[in-house]
């Protein structure tokens, strides 16, 4: 048995429907608005004006500027000017629902297929055609969603995208908060499926024993086609080959 890593990709990039949900209401039945991906919505006008009321994510320690008389000019309606971080024109902290009609080719037959969101901020919960495919809210790795083997042809894909506190890590954390890089909803980066074979690696981790001067190597290989295979994994150090045999089936380790 030989296990492929190549994987065929195709982009999602473009315009996809768009709703915002201020109040959690869940999937919209309406879409009313669209925005290209990636991107995020304040880069695309999308959101509400920035006001002296406006509830951002991180703590405001010097509040001359709601009081002080020299910053009287800049809290009023029009001409609101933050002096705490990078100001977008608008903002936005909630759910916003993003979702595009996508076509999987037909020789991605029998093939699994994975969703990759690369930099989504930033809690991220997906749907296929109505049926939910988890959640994922990472900060520093790609949202990869894994679809199965999806059939060839017409699907509806749907992403729900949560930018607030969604864990308590402080409001003043600089990785989620306005003090640095903004407190913005959206998907940035690659937005593309991936077709690998239905048999794959999903993780390799090698453990050097410096004291005994042995490598240990450990592999998880996946198999989603729910029937039970048998194999042999080959590991090659510097040119020397070492061989180890396995049985696994569907979410085995």
């Amino acid at each position: 048995m030989h296990v492929l890593l190549l994987a065929a990709a195709l982009s999602l990039t473009g315009q996809w429907r768009l709703q915002l949900d201020r109040t959690d209401a869940g999937m919209p039945k309406q879409w009313t608005q669209t925005i290209n991906l990636p991107g995020t919505l304040p880069e695309q006008g999308i959101g509400d004006d920035v006001t002296v009321d406006t509830k951002w994510t991180g703590g405001i320690v010097d509040k001359s500027f709601f009081t002080a008389p020299e910053f009287e000019k800049y809290r009023q309606p029009g001409n609101v000017k933050v002096p705490f971080w990078l100001q977008p024109d608008k903002y936005y902290a909630g759910v916003a629902w993003y979702q595009r009609d996508i076509e999987v080719p037909a020789d991605w037959q029998g093939k699994r297929v994975v969703l990759s969101l690369e930099r989504p901020h930033w809690e991220t919960r997906v749907w296929v055609d109505d049926k939910p495919f988890g959640a994922n809210n990472r900060l520093a790795t790609p949202h990869d969603y894994d679809l199965g083997l999806l059939p060839p042809g017409r699907h509806t894909l749907t992403i729900r995208v949560d930018n607030r506190m969604v864990i308590d890590i402080g409001e003043n954390s600089h990785s989620v908060s306005d003090h640095t890089q903004g407190n913005w909803n959206g998907i940035v980066g690659n937005i593309e499926l991936r077709a690998t074979p239905p048999v794959w690696i999903d993780d390799v981790q090698v453990c050097l024993d410096t004291t005994n001067k042995h490598l240990r190597g450990n592999a998880r290989i996946v198999n989603s086609t729910g029937k039970i295979s048998h194999g042999t994994i080959k590991w090659a150090v510097n040119g020397r080959q070492f061989e180890g045999r396995t049985g696994y089936q569907c979410g085995a380790v």
